[in-house]
């Protein structure tokens, strides 16, 4: 289709960006998208095209039926010209699973699901209370599976009432509301009150049995994670409370904690801060990966081994964090070579070669180098550092030179934490659109003696750059998480996926997560090494080798492949490859 050079002309009378809604009641998603809900209890979203967007693209972008064109110019009455200055409505039926979600978390943010299905929170936004079959039409996608909603709680009426807690069973859910549910056990709401007193506003949470200090209330309520951080916010907590002994803290004790100091997610739902969060984690939930790529055919991996050379990253107990976290990337290369299409680039590359991952020893990376042109040496870490997004920026940069696109390109940075002794598992680091920065560049005699630094020298992203990364980076750190979860490893007990680092009271996206250019890019810290079954995990070459399955896995489904069917292939075990070292192309 034409685009607005092109004068396309469609039969819309969309809304004006001066337009007032007629409906009941509308949700301000961002500029370019909000959310209504009417008479009838009718959910429509209404979105601006894209500058130079097209009808088609604008309908394969929030659909996932092409077909569903000539309704949407049905909703859309008149003769105007498709802009981006103007809103083009589409129903809630016809949108696609992610934008449904999007619709559904906008207009009940009080909502939320656990390990048994979601739970909707009736809210009558239109003035009535919604009915049972459009709860059951919103999320199980057919309006007749209301009378088994009915009989799952127990309800003798069919209508409802304002407040109403109404449970849609997980069998029941479409899989976008499926998968959320599934997912999210680990965040369900806390019982927390909040008040204030001469030292200013607090939450009240009661210590259950087995819950700490340390890890209930600060680990899992505001955040942090390294053992200096985590120790002195639980004695400021501490003495606040006026508990002398933190190891003897009784059951039911009501813990004040200061609302400063909690996670935007457990402030009060009219906190400043949570509405900044909420609003923009909805704004990235626009950006999913909607590609298909069978076998991973036409996708670039690139694969970086965090540390090496003289920095051999976290050392707990004589294991190394370097070692470590390159024998898993030389297994996820492997598996990625004998199962897949994928294209890999690995950042950095030993004078040893990976073997075959057959035996439990893991070899030295201090011969590790990051592979620009030329490659360096990694003798200064934080240069290391920067080289690797500076190399990262060039793959794409060929990539898209041979006609390929960013969407099929991936980025993964591999790690091993040491935070408190308390946590432990998975945690993946995606890059949070607040912490972006709109532009950045290095320079120097180091920096131009590469070719990567020269053809790129700045880095620059717009905020619609900085929120899909955020958006897509999610999603694929979700499909990470999941397979994690399907081969039973351990995963961090609250928040494994997180936006930022929080550490010595300061918060920021990692530099090779800050500086990247390829949207779908995540940090993977596979354990935490100060945790002796963490630690003991590492150097088992079952756990690595799991670990190496799972991202793979991950991978797979991320672009439309089954990840059980992918993790079974592989525990199988396809003869794999000699795993050598390999050129990155150019």
């Amino acid at each position: 289709m034409g685009s607005i050079g092109a004068a396309l002309f469609v039969t819309l009378p969309i809304l004006a960006a001066a337009d007032t809604f007629t409906a009941d009641k509308t949700v301000v998603v961002s500029p370019e998208l909000k959310v209504s809900i009417g008479e009838g209890d009718e959910i429509t979203l209404s979105a601006r095209p894209l500058p130079a967007e097209g009808l088609d693209a604008f309908v394969r972008r929030f659909t996932d039926n092409p077909r569903t064109k000539k309704e949407i110019l049905s909703q859309n009455e008149g003769v105007r010209l498709l802009r981006p200055d103007v809103f083009v409505r589409v129903p809630y039926r016809l949108l696609s699973e992610n934008y449904r979600r999007i619709a559904i978390e906008a207009l009940f943010p009080l909502d939320t699901s656990d390990e048994k299905g979601w739970v909707h929170r009736v809210a009558a936004l239109t003035g009535k209370p919604e009915s049972l079959w459009r709860i059951a039409e919103w999320f199980t996608g057919d309006g007749a599976n209301y009378k088994e909603v009915q009989a799952a709680n127990g309800l003798e009426a069919l209508p409802t009432e304002r407040r109403q807690v109404v449970r849609i069973p997980l069998k029941l859910l479409t899989p976008t509301f499926r998968d959320e549910a599934g997912s999210s056990a680990a965040t369900a709401p806390l019982p927390m009150q909040f008040g204030r007193d001469e030292k200013g506003r607090y939450a009240l949470y009661r210590l259950q049995r087995g819950e700490a200090l340390y890890t209930a209330v600060v680990v899992r309520l505001t955040g942090r994670l390294h053992a200096e951080d985590v120790n002195a916010k639980a004695a400021e907590i501490a003495q606040r409370n006026g508990i002398s002994d933190v190891r003897a803290i009784p059951v039911g004790y009501a813990v004040k904690i200061p609302v400063e100091d909690l996670a935007p997610e457990f402030r009060p739902p009219d906190d400043p801060e949570r509405i900044e969060e909420e609003k923009g984690r909805l704004e990235a939930n626009q950006f999913v990966n909607r590609v298909r790529a069978a076998d991973l055919a036409g996708v670039t991996f690139v694969l970086d081994a965090g540390h090496g050379g003289r920095d051999t990253g976290a050392s707990v107990g004589g294991v190394e964090e370097a070692r470590h976290v390159y024998d898993i990337a030389c297994r996820v290369e492997r598996l990625l070579r004998a199962h897949t299409r994928a294209s890999v680039f690995p950042t950095v590359r030993r004078q040893t070669p990976c073997g075959d991952g057959r035996s439990d020893k893991v070899l030295d990376s201090r011969s590790a180098r990051v592979m620009t042109s030329p490659p360096y040496d990694l003798d200064d870490p934080r240069a290391g550092v920067n080289f690797r997004w500076y190399l990262a920026n060039s793959v794409l940069r060929r990539v898209e030179e041979r006609g390929g696109s960013e969407d099929r390109t991936v980025f993964v940075s591999l790690h091993a934490d040491s935070l408190h002794p308390a946590v432990r598992g998975l945690m993946v680091y995606i890059p949070g659109e607040k912490y972006l920065k709109t532009s950045f560049g290095k320079n120097g005699e180091l920096y131009n003696a590469r070719r990567e630094v020269r053809e790129g020298p700045r880095v620059s992203f717009s905020r619609r750059d900085r929120i899909k990364a955020e958006g897509v980076s999610r999603h694929l750190a979700e499909k990470i998480v999941g397979a994690f979860r399907t081969l039973g490893l351990p995963l961090h007990a609250f928040q494994p996926i997180r936006r930022n680092v929080i550490r010595g009271g300061r918060e920021w996206v990692p530099a090779v997560l800050r500086y990247n250019r390829i949207p779908a890019r995540v940090l993977i810290e596979v354990c935490n090494l100060n945790n002796p079954d963490d630690r003991k995990l590492l150097v088992s070459r079952a756990y690595r080798e799991k670990v190496a399955q799972a991202i793979v896995s991950a991978l797979v489904e991320f672009y439309g492949g089954e990840r059980a069917r992918t993790v079974t292939a592989q525990k199988r075990g396809s003869r794999p490859s000699s795993g050598g070292a390999a050129t990155t192309e150019d």
